[in-house]
C-alpha cells in the first residue's frame, strides 16, 4: 500500500496535463502561436519528468535492497 502512494504524486503531473489534452483535443491546433501547442510541449514535458522520476525512484530501491 505504501508503494502505491509513492506512485501517485509521481503520475499526478501526468495524468492532470492528459486530462487537460483530451478535454481540449477538438479545439488543438500545433501552431506555435496557439495554446495548444503549449499544452502539447507541457504533456512531453510531463512524460520527462515521469520517466525521471521513475528512474531515480528505481535507482534508490536498488540501493536500499543492497
Amino acid at each position: 500500500m505504501k508503494k502505491i502512494k509513492a506512485i501517485m504524486p509521481v503520475l499526478l503531473p501526468l495524468i492532470i496535463t492528459l486530462s487537460l489534452y483530451l478535454v481540449f483535443y477538438s479545439k488543438i491546433e500545433c501552431k506555435p502561436t496557439d495554446a495548444g501547442f503549449w499544452l502539447i510541449m507541457a504533456l512531453g514535458m510531463s512524460v520527462g519528468v515521469v520517466l525521471t522520476r521513475f528512474s531515480l525512484m528505481s535507482k534508490i530501491n536498488k540501493t536500499d535492497s543492497e
